[in-house]
């Protein structure tokens, strides 16, 4: 079965009736009752989009109404068909017009439009280690062995069960997966990918620092840590930045148990690595988080993650160079691109009273884990090893803006508390170890 292609699908086409070009005999004026005859021509077609090996019919008529087509000449790119019916022997756009006596039309455009004959699938690679994603593209086959990317407008199945993050998937476990695609009607051959368990785990790792940002679109002074994390992000990208605020629209049940766990009694406070305040003024004082930043850590963090609608399915890998004990691992859930109005008693932002429309990152919205963190059993937290910590979960309607705005921030943390090292993801993406 053939089934159209998405563009003639989605086409709207607006087409005007066009008179023009005029008999190349002026006529001097007629008085506007037919008496001397036709003065201009139109062409119309049965479809201006059509798929390849489809015919398709013109007819002509004169401005006065007559049909004409069997005496007019139908030119297509310039030269005359036989009759008024024609098929296109490729895909493309034809530029139409007819003559007929000393009148010439305007012209119209057709557009023949391939038709999709198979769909195939490809992987990013055949065998994958656990913890990373297996990446699907979905390709359509025209009848012109052109290749259409149809990947967001398929379905995919792995293991004869409908992939709820789509092309983009994150096994939980060792073993085949087998996947194929529905389109439009078509069904794919099915390609088996192989999860193993056999990728090398890193001895040290790059440190990246966090910072926590207590505030509130109430508070006043606020504004100076978020402008300090602006130059922060400037400076560096190994800063992980998580926005937990009190009192307003963004406010959660999780930023409450991290104020009462750190005794935060004053807004704003920024605090880093969950060991010491981020000093004022903050934006006079990068080095003091880019410095949590400096060096290596025997342990640290990748992150495979994909989301689809309000699904959302990720993998966090904890790298250990060395045995560790008391280590605890926490997630969160974050959203970048909210907009509040901020109150600002600042200079920064143009000193204004009341920042409108003030963008918020970094939205604590979701935590997997405790906010302290969730035990890495001992026999997991060995030199060589990595610790995986698999989610699929099912984002509550309403409980975020916009899924694509969202990110994955992992920590691990020692039995102080204190952050031994931290990495971030956009929900919808990977970051490897590094």
């Amino acid at each position: 079965m053939k089934i159209k292609s998405l563009t003639k699908i989605f086409l709207f086409v607006a087409v005007a009736a066009l008179f023009s070009c005029s008999s190349s005999e002026d006529g001097g004026g007629g008085d506007g009752g037919g008496n001397n005859g036709p003065t201009s021509l139109t062409i119309n077609a049965s479809s201006f989009f059509v798929d390849f090996g489809e015919a398709v019919t013109f007819d002509v008529k004169t401005n006065e109404g007559t049909d004409v087509t069997s005496e007019a000449t139908i030119r297509v790119n310039g030269t005359p068909i036989s009759g008024a019916t024609y098929t296109a022997s490729e895909t493309g756009t034809y530029t139409i017009d007819a003559t007929y006596e000393n009148l010439t039309s305007a012209s119209i455009t057709l557009q023949v439009l391939p038709v999709i004959e198979s769909i195939s699938v490809e992987v990013n690679s055949a065998t994958v280690n656990l913890g990373s994603r297996i990446d699907y593209t979905v390709l359509a086959r025209d009848t012109q062995g052109n290749d259409i990317d149809v990947t967001d407008a398929s379905v995919v199945y792995i293991n004869d069960s409908e992939s709820d993050t789509g092309a983009k998937y994150v096994p939980g476990s060792v073993g085949a997966y087998n996947g194929y695609a529905v389109y439009n009607g078509f069904t794919s051959e099915t390609v088996t990918v192989t999860v193993e368990d056999n990728a090398t785990t890193p001895a040290m790792y790059n440190k990246k620092a966090l910072v926590e940002d207590y505030t509130g679109t109430w508070c006043g002074f606020c504004p100076r840590v978020s402008y300090g994390i602006e130059q922060l992000q400037d400076a560096t990208n190994d800063a992980v930045i998580v926005a937990v605020h009190n009192g307003d629209e963004m406010s959660n049940s999780f930023g409450g148990q991290m104020e009462s766990a750190f005794q935060i009694t004053g807004f704003p406070t920024a605090w880093v690595n969950r060991s010491e305040t981020w000093n004022f003024p903050e934006p006079n004082n990068l080095d003091q988080v880019m410095n949590f930043a400096e060096g290596m850590s025997s342990s640290g963090i990748s992150i495979s993650s994909a989301v689809k609608g309000n699904d959302l399915s990720f993998m966090v890998n904890v790298g250990f160079g060395q045995n560790a004990s008391g280590n605890r691992l926490v997630v969160f859930l974050l959203e970048n691109g909210l907009i509040f109005d901020q109150e600002n008693y600042t200079s920064y932002y143009g000193g204004t009273a009341t920042i409108n429309n003030f963008v918020h990152d970094h939205v604590l919205r979701h935590s997997f884990t405790a906010v302290l963190g969730d035990a890495i059993p001992s026999g997991e937290a060995v030199a060589n090893n990595t610790y995986r910590m698999k989610v699929d979960y099912a984002i509550p309607p309403g409980s975020v803006a916009n899924t694509s705005n969202l990110e994955i921030v992992a920590m691990i943390v020692g039995s102080n508390n204190q952050v031994i090292n931290v990495n971030k993801v956009s929900a919808d993406s990977v970051v490897a170890f590094d």
